[in-house]
């Protein structure tokens, strides 16, 4: 039998599963679940970090929740079609540049999340730039407030640990590097902040806004980003992957 990978963009929490059990449990019983099944990991992740879906669309979608992945009701745009009328998606690309080392005063950190589904452990990880100097953090979590959100909770944990340690240092600028959406248009409400952790999150970076400059850059999952992988390697760590 092929092997699937399932496509949670709306769910509890986004993101690509190999199993249905596992999708199953971040869409049934949520009313605007937007899912899909694919046959390559790539397309999975295509489906779940495109944000370009035209308004009646993406209402379109939220009005069924779907019972399988064959009839899911909701459709992949591909952004093409939609031109440059979708702001989150153009504010996403518009960011993805090399990131520079060498500004003074300036934290560079590229973050991670990772989950541990044998122990119930969220992981976190992320390497730290600052005027030359490299270090790198690993942490875990057991607390039940971010082990139901898996992986997702790991990255946020990851981003609200950077931004602190820029404001415990008296740093103003920080670029912050990761491969999750949410990381960004949590923050900025290009999401809603539909749940407890969402709004934890969004709390922070609001109470912190004001003295820390945050540029978000996605990058590209697993392809070959040295401190990209790094990262995720030290999120592993923490969950004792």
């Amino acid at each position: 039998m092929a092997k699937k990978f399932y496509a949670v963009r709306q769910g509890r929490v986004p993101g690509v599963y190999t199993t249905w059990s596992d999708c199953e449990k971040q869409v049934k019983g949520y009313g605007s679940a937007i899912y899909k099944s694919f046959s390559t990991e790539a397309e999975a992740h295509a489906f779940v970090e495109d944000s370009g879906l035209s308004l009646s669309d993406f209402m379109s979608a939220k009005k069924s929740e779907p019972k399988s992945p064959q009839e899911v009701k909701s459709k992949s745009i591909n952004s093409r079609s939609i031109g440059s009328s979708s702001s989150v998606q153009s504010k996403v690309s518009a960011s993805i540049v090399k990131p520079d080392f060498t500004k003074p005063d300036h934290v560079v950190a590229y973050i991670d999340g990772s989950y541990n589904k044998e122990t119930n452990t969220v992981g976190a990880g992320g390497v730290i730039f600052l005027n030359g100097n490299r270090e790198t953090f690993s942490f875990s979590s057991i607390d039940e407030r971010y082990t139901s959100f898996w992986n997702v909770a790991g990255e946020l944990l990851a981003a609200m640990h950077v931004m602190k340690y820029a404001v415990d240092n008296g740093i103003s600028k920080c670029s912050l590097y990761y491969d999750y959406m949410g990381i960004e248009l949590w923050a900025t409400k290009g999401w809603k902040r539909n749940n407890a952790l969402t709004q934890e999150y969004a709390a922070f970076y609001d109470s912190i806004k004001d003295r820390v400059r945050v540029h978000f850059h996605k990058v590209a999952a697993h392809t070959g980003d040295t401190y990209n992988e790094m990262a995720d390697a030290l999120a592993k760590q923490g969950a004792g992957i």
